[in-house]
């Protein structure tokens, strides 16, 4: 019987079958297997992907107990599809199903669809085997302690990771439920520490998804943050099991993509961005104060050129003498500005960058070795560039690599060519500019109504434990932040 939004199995095996198979295009990994029950004399159909399925669970949960069936067991039947979903078949996860679109999609999850003859209803087992590599290390948050294993691109394998660290009988793990989404996506959070405002807020958001296949996190984060035109990133993603889990024991939502080994948590702050795992791994008995040369080497590599323009070209009197006369020296044997310099070496070096993540690792040791030194002297001793201005931007681009998550990274770029053409135009006074420009964008952002700045910005005095500085374990242990109180200003 068909609907207009929907189409009903009917009690013909064959027309079941044949309508399944029309869906899925009779494609040529789709395997079949038909049998009769002895001594029911019925015939049973079996439907499902070669590739994505374990043939062994098939043939032990499935085909040898249907053929294990006794006509004593038949005598007490009422329902065929209850006695063989409660009593033959033997896969720990089975439903039934009588909508063809619903069929198809869990055959495509890699599910074994079982038709009866003469029942308008299926049976749908669990015999899921997808391909998967072995516990990878981290590739993108290394440490020089602590933990050595990372997400794969198994969600499965990603959620019990997870698990493993947290024992909690409040952790949960909720699956999204948008029809739209293909791609398996769930939820994990601390029933009692998360915010159930922000908690609703991204189910809302997740609903309104209409993207059918997510390849990874970052299609969620472009559709779950509100401000997508700022540098900043508003959520934070790691293939790290200990750093997403430390997420969710402070209160925060992770959100795990099947088929990427990164796990998106949310929400997230500035001063995060300069956290390291390493900061809790080694030993300390005292203030830590790592995190702050990271954000002031953060922003000297943002501001490294700019002021370097500034000064040579606006404010030269503001230079040591032996210094200057250097400078001018070498200003005077290169054809090109120190404006264009600036501008053709920064762009050299982040192509340098793309390519080198791009590249086949076999060639990446002699492409950035060619590039960075070959390159770089070739042109100082062709009169090219300065040397002066080779150095700042070397340094700026050093600094910057203190940043722990690489996503911060983009935003270095993005800023450090704002900079460079405020102090192009204003000298000293376009950095200051710059500058405060900075400041009020940061104070503006909000990850999903929590102020970015937090807890510096609003200042939270019981949240400065574990924020810039890092006191000593036995001190923030069991501390609850309240990063997550509501806020006046949160945005809807």
């Amino acid at each position: 019987m068909e609907t207009a939004q929907k189409v009903l199995l009917t009690d013909s095996i064959s027309k079941n079958t044949e309508m399944i198979k029309a869906q899925l295009g009779h494609s040529s990994d789709l395997f079949e297997r038909e049998l009769v029950l002895p001594y029911l004399h019925r015939k049973v159909h079996l439907i499902y992907l070669d590739g994505i399925n374990d043939t062994s669970k098939i043939e032990d949960y499935i085909l040898s107990p249907l053929a294990a069936i006794s006509i004593k067991e038949e005598q007490s039947l009422n329902s065929m599809i209850d006695y063989l979903r409660l009593q033959v078949i033997q896969s720990i996860n089975i439903v039934t199903e009588t909508v063809k679109d619903k069929i198809v999609r869990m055959i495509l999850e890699g599910k074994t669809a079982i038709f009866i003859e003469g029942e308008a209803t299926c049976l749908l087992a669990d015999t899921a085997k997808w391909p998967e590599r072995s516990a990878p290390e981290p590739k993108v948050q290394r440490t020089s302690t602590g933990p050595d294993i990372a997400f794969n691109e198994n969600g499965t394998y990603n959620l019990s990771l997870i698990r493993k660290t947290i024992k909690d009988p409040l952790l949960r793990v909720e699956k999204v439920k948008n029809p739209n989404i293909q791609t398996s996506i769930s939820m994990v959070f601390i029933e009692g520490k998360v915010d159930k405002e922000i908690l609703d807020e991204v189910r809302k958001k997740m609903d309104k998804i209409n993207i059918p296949v997510i390849l990874d996190v970052n299609y969620l984060e472009e559709s779950l943050t509100d401000n997508t035109s700022s540098s900043f990133p508003l959520t934070l993603s790691s293939d790290r099991p200990d750093v997403v889990c430390a997420e969710v024991l402070s209160g925060k939502i992770a959100i795990v993509v099947d088929g990427t080994q990164f796990v998106l948590t949310l929400p997230s702050v500035f001063i995060q961005f300069f956290q390291s795992p390493d900061d809790y791994y080694i030993l300390n008995r005292s203030t830590h104060t790592r995190r702050l040369g990271r954000l002031f080497f953060f922003m000297l590599s943002v501001l490294f050129p700019g002021l370097y323009i500034s000064f040579t070209l606006y404010h030269p009197g503001l230079i040591p003498t032996s210094l200057l006369v250097g400078l001018i020296a070498q200003r005077e044997i290169v054809p090109f500005p120190t404006i264009v310099e600036v501008f053709i070496f920064f762009w050299l070096i982040i192509i340098i960058t793309e390519g080198s993540i791009r590249l086949p690792s076999g060639v990446v040791l002699t492409v950035t070795i060619f590039a960075s030194i070959t390159l770089g002297q070739q042109a100082v001793e062709a009169q090219l560039v300065q040397p002066a201005t080779l150095v700042v931007l070397a340094a700026s681009y050093v600094f910057s690599s203190v940043v722990p998550i690489y996503s911060l990274s983009l935003a270095y770029k993005r800023l450090t060519f704002r900079f460079i053409f405020l102090a192009t135009i204003l000298g000293l006074y376009g950095v200051l500019v710059g500058l405060i420009i900075l400041l009020l964008h940061l104070c503006s952002l909000r990850s999903f109504g929590v102020p970015y700045l937090s807890p510096v910005a609003p200042f939270q005095p019981q949240d400065q434990k574990d924020a810039i500085f890092r006191l000593p374990i036995q001190h923030i242990i069991n501390n609850d932040k309240s990063l997550f109180k509501e806020d006046p200003m949160r945005k809807k």
